[in-house]
């Protein structure tokens, strides 16, 4: 299995999923049920919901999601970056606390915009 895709957040991990299955496209969702019973926490890289496809089927499921979400960024897209600045323990901090312990910085987003 191949990571895929990681959703931004709930609905759009079931709009990929049923998109899809409508295709018969063989996934599995890491971490699919971690955090079902509070639904308004995506606990990014804590407890993200990433999409895996068998590297068979790796290009078709990334021309399904691209025919259906404009610009996406796949995980083998992605630049990784040399260092965020956050040590693990904030990171693990800032979910324990829902974000309130270290608000995230306004900054500008993929686009270059604020």
């Amino acid at each position: 299995m191949k990571k895929l895709y990681t959703p931004a957040d709930e609905s759009e991990l079931v709009f990929l999923k049923s998109v899809l299955d409508a295709e018969g496209m063989p996934y599995y969702v890491q971490n699919e049920n971690f955090g079902s019973i509070y639904p308004t926490i995506y606990a990014g890289i804590l407890g993200a919901k990433t999409i895996f496809v068998p590297e068979s089927f790796y290009e078709d499921a990334k021309n399904i999601i691209r025919s259906v979400k404009e610009g996406a960024q796949f995980e083998d897209e992605r630049v990784k970056p040399s260092g965020s600045g956050r040590s693990p323990i904030a990171v693990i901090l800032n979910y324990i606390t829902l974000g309130l312990l270290f608000p995230e910085k306004p900054g500008k987003d993929d686009t270059g915009r604020y």
